[in-house]
């Protein structure tokens, strides 16, 4: 049998453990970093894919957020820790959160039949309205406000945690002093739904219009339906400049409905002046409903939806994948002391690795114990796990 060829997951100083998403021009693996005497970190590793590599546009705009994301610190945006080049790929290493973005909440509540609890919309809603108060006024170490905008305020860019805070994330689209605003003729940048009325007609943007986007998102909580959702892109997006917004129902209490609505004022000078206006004022509407703090009431919620995280459901690795995989190639000369490892379905994909990884255990709990021969004089040794 020729020698097989096992995939390293090596990646620099960093060890991939799974892949957690693949888009169209990069992919986000959690990752760990190693360092002198036994350091280790979790990480969240986005690197570019090849295709887009070659693009130097998209290269330049993977920089530009990572010189920027680097600056801000605030406990509410996901940090950034290295900006890097290996094995042919540009990437950033930035902080791994333990949680589900706002659209696997949203889902899950629809799914239940449910909408989500009014303190814990008002809660949500004052966590990113600081974490977006932070990026909108920050100034650079040279004394520079860099007027940063998000433009991509959505649920997918909010990252619930384990424990309630709720972390904005993917500054990927942002518009901030020193970024080229050169934008092509015709193209809008961001999540149609979640567009404020004038990043739709391409006019000038200031952190008023992240604010509207986060008064989609509200809005979208409490009715647990969609805002703006029609047939077409183009219709959607007809829908949010027209600014025809229904009101919230009597259930909502006054001022968490009022100010979600101001959120959605169709002209910027009508909404609140600037997002710690709008922390504070959520946060008082949510002293009406609830006396525990924003991340503790998200956590309640949060927990009662999804259940305690189990700490070892992350824990498969692409060594184990590799080494059940050559397990399974050299099925008859190594033997599995509870079951023929020639059984073993190969599936190469690692996109599918927690699923095959499962399901190979689960094999190995159903099958009867076979007992392991004696390794032979010059056989290969077992597999180990790499702790």
């Amino acid at each position: 049998m020729p020698e097989l060829a096992e995939p390293t997951p090596d990646f620099g100083r960093y060890k991939l453990i799974r892949r957690v998403s693949l888009g169209g021009s990069a992919e986000i693996y959690k990752a760990k970093a190693f360092g002198e005497r036994g350091f280790e970190k979790v990480v969240a590793l986005k690197r570019i894919l090849p295709h887009a590599e070659e693009n130097p546009e998209f290269v330049r705009m993977f920089v530009d957020e990572a010189q920027l994301v680097a600056q801000l610190d605030h406990p509410l945006i996901a940090k950034l820790y290295e900006l890097g080049h290996a094995r042919g790929s540009t990437y950033i290493a930035m902080e791994y959160i333990y949680g589900r973005d706002l659209q696997e909440l949203q889902r899950t509540l629809r799914d239940a039949g449910r909408t989500a609890p009014l303190a814990l919309v008002a809660a949500v809603g004052a966590q990113a309205a600081e974490a977006l108060a932070y990026a909108h006024a920050f100034v650079d170490t040279r004394g520079i406000p860099l007027r940063i905008v998000h433009r991509d305020v959505s649920p997918q860019n909010l990252m619930v945690t384990d424990a309630g805070a709720v972390k904005l994330i993917d500054f990927g689209i942002a518009r901030f002093v020193g970024r080229d605003a050169v934008t092509e003729t015709g193209v809008v940048k961001g999540k149609h739904a979640y567009m404020s009325p004038e990043q739709v007609r391409g006019q000038p943007l200031d952190g008023r219009s992240d604010l509207f986007s986060l008064g989609v998102i509200l809005y979208e909580l409490v009715t647990g339906r969609r805002l703006f959702k029609a047939e077409s892109v183009i219709e959607t997006l007809e829908q949010v400049t027209a600014g025809d917004v229904p009101p919230l129902g009597l259930d909502c209490p006054p001022e968490l409905r009022r100010w979600i609505m101001r959120c959605l004022s169709k002209r910027p000078e009508d909404r609140p002046r600037d997002g710690r206006v709008l922390a504070q004022g959520l946060r008082d509407a949510l002293g009406g409903l609830d006396a525990a703090a924003p991340a503790a009431v998200v956590q309640r919620e949060y927990t009662a939806l999804f259940g305690e995280r189990d700490v070892t459901e992350d824990e498969v690795t692409l060594d184990e994948y590799y080494q059940a995989l050559r397990a399974a190639e050299l099925g008859e000369d190594l033997q599995l002391s509870r079951r023929e490892a020639s059984d073993i379905t190969i599936v190469p994909d690692t996109a599918d690795l927690a699923a095959y990884v499962e399901e190979l255990r689960r094999h190995l709990r159903e099958a009867p114990a076979v007992a392991a021969p004696e390794a032979a004089s010059g056989a290969p040794s077992p597999p180990t796990r790499t702790p």
